[in-house]
């Protein structure tokens, strides 16, 4: 945005958010962290939202989502202790339901829960209309290299959900490489794989 940044994810633990947010530094400047959006609650999703409740973010999620944000954030890290451990304060916390819409006049995204889901009952994906981009977290992976294999359940129910979003040219997974709708749509025409 203009004057702040807004994070989706916040990965895996406090030591790789913190990272993260170094190289936001690079790149943003002294651009503020003021939002982090974790998709889900699941920690390769949600293990660094310490870093980004000490670094004065506020956490956006959805209701269900609240209490595990509390919970985490006053959990007390005694034999490696982190910058939350050091200064405790209260998580800032804003949730929603349905759609929540981030705009500085120039760019937007748009946070929508699409749950539930077969992974969680509550996650987030943020949508760029302007891009006609859609990050996505474990709904639909792309592999790193090689063919994408046929959609399961999950990403079958994302396929539909993604059709109320607007135009959509591009996926972002949480988990793999850039992709295109185009991909998604092969990877749902194929059979289901069964269930041993």
């Amino acid at each position: 945005m203009r004057d702040h940044v807004l994070l989706i994810e916040a990965p895996q633990s406090v030591e790789r958010a913190q990272a993260v947010l170094g190289a936001i530094r690079e790149v943003a400047g002294d651009k503020p962290v003021r939002y982090v959006v974790p998709t889900h609650y699941h920690f390769d999703h949600s293990g660094g939202l310490r870093a980004a409740v000490a670094a004065g973010a506020t956490v956006v999620t959805t209701a269900g989502n609240r209490a595990f944000v509390e919970r985490l954030a006053a959990a007390p890290h005694v034999l490696r202790p982190d910058a939350l451990s050091r200064n405790p304060k209260k998580p800032l916390i804003e949730t929603f339901s349905g759609k929540r819409v981030f705009t500085d006049g120039t760019h937007t995204v748009e946070l929508i829960d699409v749950g539930p889901t077969p992974h969680v009952d509550e996650i987030l994906v943020a949508y760029l209309p302007r891009e006609k981009l859609v990050f996505v977290a474990d709904l639909f992976g792309i592999p790193a290299e090689g063919p994408i294999p046929p959609a399961g359940a999950t990403a079958r129910e994302f396929a539909q959900k993604l059709k109320t979003l607007g135009p959509v040219e591009r996926i972002a997974p949480g988990h793999g490489r850039l992709g295109t709708l185009e991909e998604l749509t092969s990877a749902v025409s194929k059979p289901e794989p069964a269930v041993p």
